[in-house]
């Protein structure tokens, strides 16, 4: 799965927060998510673990995505998959620039999937993900897209946005059920906009577990 495009802007592909030198205009200081925030959870039968990523993750997430079909790959960057730089590393655990989610199976320890949540604006932030292909079609993406909402009102959070192909039913349906406006324009990429309401994001504002 992903949600992010390629822009003349970005020809290296993925995703707008994939460019590190590209600093977003700054909100509120963004309030920091501890790991307590997100419990174990169960899917499919399987209990799996979603935290915030750290540096010590950089590599079992560049081993994920040697793991992901091309396919897979290309539906979350639009094109080339960019180098996974210790400078992108760094990007993904910012936290004055987003908050990036691993998800690993319990007592295994191997990287599944990866959720980014990165500010493009004051309010507003981009989603993304990548799930290993043999964990797609599980229920996982519908899951961390809970996970994904439900770390919104922490990050002052009011409107999420997503690119995806229009062939992209699975994740159309995800965001369709998340609550998100149907798109305006047609083509081979659709821009989804999901706004969140006021009352969320003020009783969000410390945080929540991942629901």
């Amino acid at each position: 799965m992903r949600l992010h495009k390629v822009s003349p802007r970005y020809p290296q592909g993925g995703s707008r927060t994939m460019n590190a030198t590209n600093r977003p205009p700054r909100g509120p200081r963004p309030i920091r998510v501890g790991q307590q925030a997100h419990p174990r959870l169960r899917v499919d039968g399987i209990d799996l673990v979603t935290r915030p990523m750290t540096l010590d993750d950089a590599q079992g997430v560049r081993e994920m995505h040697e793991r992901c079909s091309p396919e897979s790959l290309r539906s979350r960057y639009f094109g080339p998959v960019p180098r996974l730089s210790d400078a992108v590393m760094r990007l993904f655990t910012d936290p004055e620039r987003g908050t990036t989610l691993v998800t690993q199976v319990s007592g295994e320890g191997g990287i599944v999937a990866m959720t980014n949540l990165m500010d493009l604006a004051p309010g507003e932030a981009e989603v993304a993900m990548l799930v290993e292909d043999r964990w797609q079609g599980r229920g996982l993406g519908r899951v961390l897209m809970g996970c994904a909402l439900a770390l919104a009102p922490s990050r002052r959070v009011r409107v999420i946005t997503a690119s995806v192909y229009a062939a992209n039913t699975r994740m159309l349906s995800i965001l369709e059920g998340a609550g998100a406006e149907k798109p305006s324009m047609t083509g081979l990429i659709l821009d989804v906009r999901l706004p969140l309401a006021s009352s969320d994001v003020s009783a969000g504002a410390t945080g929540g577990p991942c629901r």
